[in-house]
C-alpha cells in the first residue's frame, strides 16, 4: 500500500508536457534568442552594460515566458510591464532603506508578490528583479531609482518584440480576448447546444475544488473545455452527416415567380423556406419572416416578385457537414431551416429542424431495438 502510493507520488516529479509539436520547439527557441539579442545590447548601449547586468537575468526569464507561452495570463503585457516595474521600486526602496542582505532581499520579494497580486501583474522574474536590486550593494545605491528606466525601457522592448515575433509565427500575443456567445433568440436563456453540457457554475466549483493559481484564465479554460465538449461529440455523432438526413425532394421557387404562387407552395407542402434558383444555382431563399417584413413594408405582400422581398445573402450547409455542426447552425445559430449544397456547389437538398429532430429519435430508438435483435 505505501509502495504503490510513493510510486504515484514519484510518477508526479516526471516531466510535464511539453510543446505541441517540433515547431513550437523551434519557435520558442528561436524566438528568445532573438528577444534577448536585441533587447539587451540595445539596454546597454542606451544605460551601461552595468546596469543591464543587474536587470538582465529577470529581463531573460521574462523572454522564456512571453515567447514560449504567450497564452498565459504571467506572460501578458501588463504583466510583464508592471511586474517588473512594481518589483525593481520594492526591491530597490527595501534594499535602500533596510539594507542589502538576504533577510532584506527575502522581504523585498516577499512584498513584490503582494503588491503585484494587488495590481494584478504577476510575472515570476519579477520576484528575480526585487531580489537581485535588493541585493545590489553600493552600485544599486548610488543609480537608485534611475534603475527603473532600464528596467521599464527593457520590458517594453521585450513586449514589442514579443508582440511581432508571437504574431509572425501565428501565436497570438496579447492573449486573445473570448467575445461572449451571440444568442440570436435574444433571451437569457443558454443556447440550446450548451443546456446539456457542462454550465459557467460547474467551472466555478471545479476551479474552487482545485484551489491555488492556475495558470490560465478562466475564460480560455472555459473555451478550451467547451472545444473538448464539441470534439468528443463529433467523435460520438461523427459518422452522421447532412446529406443523410436532408430532404432531397424540394420545392423550390424562381426570383420572377410571383408572391402568391410561392405562397401556394409553402402552404400546400407546410414549409417555412423555400429556395430561390435561377437557372439552376441558388440565388437566395424565401421565408415565411421575409413575407411578414413585406407585408409590414407593404400594404400587402401579394403582387410582388419573390426576388423584391427573398434574402439574397443565404447561409448554407455542406452536404458533408456532420451533425454537431447541424446541432449549432440549427439550434445555437436560430436557423429554421438551411439549404444544402453539394461540393459542385449545387442545391443538393434541404436540412430543417424537423429532420434533426428525427435523426435523434433515430438515434435514441437503436440502443433499445438492439437487444431485441439479439433476443430473437
Amino acid at each position: 500500500m505505501i509502495s504503490a502510493a510513493f510510486s504515484t507520488w514519484l510518477r508526479r516529479l516526471a516531466p510535464c508536457a511539453g510543446p505541441s509539436s517540433n515547431r513550437e520547439w523551434l519557435r520558442a527557441v528561436l524566438g528568445c534568442g532573438l528577444a534577448l539579442g536585441l533587447s539587451m545590447p540595445f539596454c546597454a548601449w542606451l544605460f551601461g552594460v552595468d546596469s543591464v547586468l543587474r536587470v538582465g537575468p529577470p529581463l531573460a526569464a521574462s523572454a522564456l515566458l512571453a515567447i514560449a507561452v504567450p497564452s498565459s495570463p504571467l506572460a501578458q503585457p501588463w504583466s510583464l510591464l508592471g511586474g517588473n516595474l512594481v518589483a525593481a521600486l520594492v526591491g530597490l526602496l527595501v534594499g535602500h532603506w533596510l539594507g542589502h542582505s538576504w533577510p532584506q532581499a527575502s522581504l523585498a520579494m516577499a512584498l513584490a508578490v503582494f503588491f503585484m497580486l494587488g495590481l494584478r501583474c504577476l510575472h515570476p522574474p519579477s520576484t528575480a528583479m526585487a531580489f537581485s536590486l535588493c541585493l545590489g550593494g553600493p552600485l544599486v545605491d548610488q543609480q537608485l531609482l534611475h534603475l527603473l528606466l532600464p528596467v521599464a525601457v527593457g520590458s517594453l522592448t521585450l513586449i514589442g518584440l514579443a508582440l511581432l515575433y508571437n504574431n509572425l509565427t501565428r501565436a497570438p500575443y496579447p492573449r486573445q480576448l473570448v467575445a461572449p456567445a451571440s444568442n440570436p433568440h435574444h433571451t437569457r436563456d443558454p443556447l440550446p447546444g450548451e443546456r446539456l453540457g457542462f454550465r459557467s457554475d460547474d467551472l466555478e466549483q471545479a476551479l474552487a475544488s482545485v484551489g491555488g493559481f492556475v495558470d490560465v484564465t478562466r475564460d480560455d479554460l472555459e473555451r478550451l473545455l467547451h472545444v473538448a465538449e464539441k470534439h468528443a461529440s463529433e467523435r460520438l455523432l461523427g459518422g452522421i452527416t447532412a446529406k443523410d438526413i436532408m430532404s432531397r425532394d424540394i420545392r423550390s421557387t424562381s426570383p420572377d415567380a410571383r408572391i402568391e404562387q410561392a405562397w401556394t407552395l409553402l402552404d400546400s407542402h407546410h414549409l417555412k423556406a423555400l429556395p430561390v434558383l435561377d437557372r439552376g444555382r441558388l440565388v437566395g431563399i424565401l421565408t415565411l419572416s421575409d413575407l411578414f417584413r413585406g407585408q409590414r413594408r407593404l400594404s400587402s405582400p401579394f403582387g410582388q416578385r419573390v426576388g423584391n422581398l427573398m434574402t439574397h445573402k443565404v447561409q448554407t450547409l455542406r452536404a458533408d457537414a456532420p451533425l454537431p455542426e447541424l446541432i449549432e447552425r440549427l439550434s445555437d445559430q436560430g436557423w429554421h431551416c438551411l439549404p444544402v449544397l453539394d461540393e459542385k456547389g449545387q442545391l443538393a437538398g434541404m436540412l430543417s429542424q424537423s429532420d434533426l429532430i428525427a435523426a435523434f429519435r433515430h438515434l435514441w430508438l437503436q440502443p433499445a431495438a438492439e437487444p431485441q435483435r439479439m433476443a430473437v
